[in-house]
């Protein structure tokens, strides 16, 4: 049945508090983006009852439905039922949160984009720490000095990276930001702070040493390469001296005068108040996290690791990064991110695994199976946090349990992260090589390993039960469409080329979730969209990142470029087709600017989605890893 647009739109305005509790409302290919002056006023269930929903999702200050690909003719009739508009009259303060809610997503909002070159680095780290281990490398070689260098250029103008960043996030210029930032890890500035510069005046000010600037300013001796907190605590004082550099500034002369203006600001409040403090605060915190971690390791490491599942669900572990690289630039090792995810990860695909061994439904095993894989071989731990273990609730205490019981093993035996790698699974065992007993950490967190594992297992075998489905009266429940019967299979191609990656493997719920069908996604190496098959162009947005095509044969299409891209209103896209249009397989449908996409810290997966799956027997995904446009991708029979 059609869904009535004016019918979902009224039971979702009413749900979520009312016209009135509507600050803005936008769409995207897929979901009804809200934002809400009171967001407890929302009846999440309520919402999900709705006919037309397929789920909430609550993201980046947003209340986000879920609709599918017929959102933006509901979005057509929902706007007229409160004059909603993009710009509405959102109070910026209340849409975000609290303060420390909004601290923690600017936190988190700059340092995710640097997690591929973390990772990257940190991985390289790891391999020359095996490397040096077992002999195979000098670490006194040239060949060790170039990759470490490498690796460890990263961590060292860590500053500098961040500094972009917060530019960025704060619509600010990027260069101006970045020289402090440099300026933070300038070699002679670091010898003079370091007392190695012969001549330069030193003193001691509080019980630590100092030099001056301008002969009487008191600047205290501090290393602020790999350091965070400095930088993260100039973001306001950068924010207001560009402003205030710009507004003082006149026109003919804002070109050399308003950077000059700021760098002057700027600099000795860096290094004489702030980057002090932030000195000062990151000492202290590895002070308390190192008498904590010393008095009792095992309650410290396992509270966080029993908990890690429900910080990662506010996304708090992304803030929790600059802590973890305060403690391995300071202590040289780090167990609040390393070590608790590492044993909170594999517990989830444990209790994964424990559903599907005991539940006797066919599609909830091969779930349980997928995700538990993925959360123990590759630290993916969505798909089987919200697939499996809180969809079914009891195999979360598991979870839970086996988590906190391993990193009460990895406290107690000292099991510590050395270096920074990828995300924490079984295979991060190779980080916790160092120390005075460099495979001390690798034993002792291979036992936990097994716990993490096998209790969570053996208490969801325990606590799991699968539900009872009660049928209902035929007054209650809707007759059901059959599902069509093909005479032929149906055939369809892949329209990028790239690589192909399971869709549970799609870091986004809505997409990874399945709700809005099944299907596949692509990590395209080359940003060229065509049609893969012969059909109508159904939908298409002013924001070009998504087009959706209904075929000949009746399939109804989505392509997704990117995840979140609406956020880049059109910028790296272009269509060739309108809405509408007849198109044949491999017509051009759009064009996007994957570079552009991925330098504005957007992800490029491209989901690929039978959007009425639900009308067939099975999606058939091509058992393939790369694929180039034009090939088969998918058969639906």
């Amino acid at each position: 049945m059609a869904l009535d647009y004016v019918s979902t739109s009224k039971q979702i305005i009413e749900a979520v508090g009312g016209a009135g509790n509507i600050a803005t409302a936008t769409h995207c290919m897929t979901r009804l983006r809200l934002v809400l002056n009171d967001e407890s006023k929302a009846d999440d269930a309520k919402v999900n009852k709705i006919k037309g929903v397929k789920s909430v999702i609550k993201q980046g200050g947003q209340y986000q439905v879920v609709i599918g690909n017929e959102v933006s003719n509901l979005f057509k009739e929902f706007e007229k039922m409160g004059n909603f508009s993009e710009s509405g009259n959102a109070a910026p303060a209340k849409e975000e949160g609290n303060i420390a809610q909004r601290l923690m997503g600017f936190v988190a909002g700059c340092m995710t984009p640097l997690l591929p070159a973390m990772l990257g680095t940190g991985m390289v780290k790891v391999l020359l720490t095996l490397l040096t281990t077992f002999g195979l490398m000098s670490s006194t070689g040239p060949t060790y000095i170039f990759l470490y260098g490498m690796a460890d250029s990263f961590f060292y103008f860590l500053p500098i990276f961040l500094a972009v960043q917060i530019a960025k996030k704060t619509n600010h210029t990027v260069p101006l930001f970045m020289v402090i930032g440099a300026m933070l890890c300038y070699p002679d500035i670091i010898s003079l702070l370091g007392g190695a510069i012969e001549g330069a005046p030193m003193g001691v000010i509080f019980g630590m040493s100092n030099t001056y600037i301008f002969g009487f300013i008191p600047v205290i001796a501090a290393s602020y390469t790999s350091s965070v907190l400095p930088i993260l605590l100039m973001t306001p004082v950068m924010c207001w001296a560009e402003d205030f550099a710009d507004k003082v500034s006149p026109n003919v002369l804002k070109a050399f005068l308003k950077p000059m203006i700021f760098l002057l600001i700027c600099t000795p409040i860096a290094f004489c108040v702030l980057g002090p403090i932030g000195n000062i605060l990151g000492n202290i915190m590895s002070g308390v996290f190192s008498a904590m971690y010393n008095t009792v390791p095992w309650l410290t490491v396992g509270i966080l690791s029993a908990a890690m599942p429900f910080i990662v669900m506010t996304g708090m572990h992304y803030a929790l990064i600059p802590l973890c690289m305060n403690n391995m630039a300071t202590l040289g090792y780090d167990v609040i991110v390393l070590v608790t995810m590492f044993c909170s990860n594999i517990a989830q695909g444990g209790a994964s695994f424990g559903v599907a061994v005991k539940t006797k439904d066919m599609e909830t095993k091969s779930e349980g199976i997928a995700c538990g894989i993925s959360a123990i071989v590759a630290g993916v731990t969505e798909p089987a946090m919200y697939g499996i273990n809180l969809r079914y609730g009891k195999p979360m205490i598991g979870a839970v349990a086996g988590a906190g019981a391993a990193g009460l093993i990895a406290g107690i035996f000292g099991v510590k992260g050395y270096t920074m790698g990828g995300s924490p699974s079984i295979l991060s065992l190779i980080q916790f090589i160092g120390g005075e007993s460099p495979m001390r950490g690798v034993i002792f967190g291979a036992i936990a390993a097994a716990v993490s594992i096998g209790l969570s297992f053996f208490l969801t075998t325990i606590l799991y039960k699968d539900e009872v489905k009660e049928e209902a009266s035929e007054t209650e429940v809707e007759p059901e469409e059959e599902k069509k019967v093909l005479i032929e299979k149906i055939e369809i191609v892949s329209p990028m080329t790239g690589k192909v990656l399971d869709i549970e493997k799609v870091p986004d719920e809505v997409f990874s979730s399945g709700a809005l069908g099944e299907g596949v996604a692509i990590l395209p190496t080359d940003g060229k969209v065509f049609a893969p098959a012969d059909g109508t162009v159904s939908n298409l947005m002013d924001t070009k990142h998504a087009v959706a095509l209904t075929t000949d044969s009746g399939c109804e299409i989505l392509i997704h470029v990117g995840l979140d891209t609406v956020q880049l209103e059109g910028k790296p896209f272009e269509y060739h087709v309108t809405e509408g249009q007849k198109v044949k397989k491999g017509d051009l449908l759009l064009t996007a600017d994957l570079k552009m996409i991925t330098d504005a810290g957007y992800k490029i997966h491209t989901p690929v989605l039978v959007t009425n799956s639900d009308d067939y027997v099975s999606v058939k995904i091509a058992e393939t890893t790369s694929i180039n446009a034009g090939d088969e991708l998918m058969t639906i029979c």
